[in-house]
């Protein structure tokens, strides 16, 4: 990665209000945030989450055309395929992933 993209990555979604002085001398911190930071930490979220929505979608698509396939062949077959892939998403996926995020994380 590129030293810009990194600094982009590592720094933080909102920046924190700093404290400005009133007139008499006495500290006034601004209290809750403002309608545009919110938009602007709505649309970075947003930008984070885009590739989550499209793997599940995707992921789910590929489930979804495999029994399609499946399908054609019968009833019978079509339930086992369907059988299997709930059982799969439910138990395999799951004990990978945590093996995966044990792994890395």
């Amino acid at each position: 990665m590129e030293e810009d993209q990194i600094s982009v990555l590592q720094s933080p979604l909102v920046v924190n209000q700093e404290r400005s002085h009133d007139f008499g001398g006495e500290v006034n911190q601004h209290e809750g945030c403002c309608r545009e930071e919110v938009v602007e930490e709505v649309k970075k979220q947003l930008g984070l989450a885009l590739s989550l929505i499209a793997v599940s979608l995707l992921q789910y698509c590929l489930e979804v055309i495999s029994i399609m396939f499946v399908g054609h062949l019968g009833e019978l077959p079509l339930s086992g395929a369907s059988m299997a892939t709930s059982f799969a998403s439910v138990t395999g996926f799951s004990v990978l992933g945590s093996h995966v995020s044990s792994k890395f994380g």
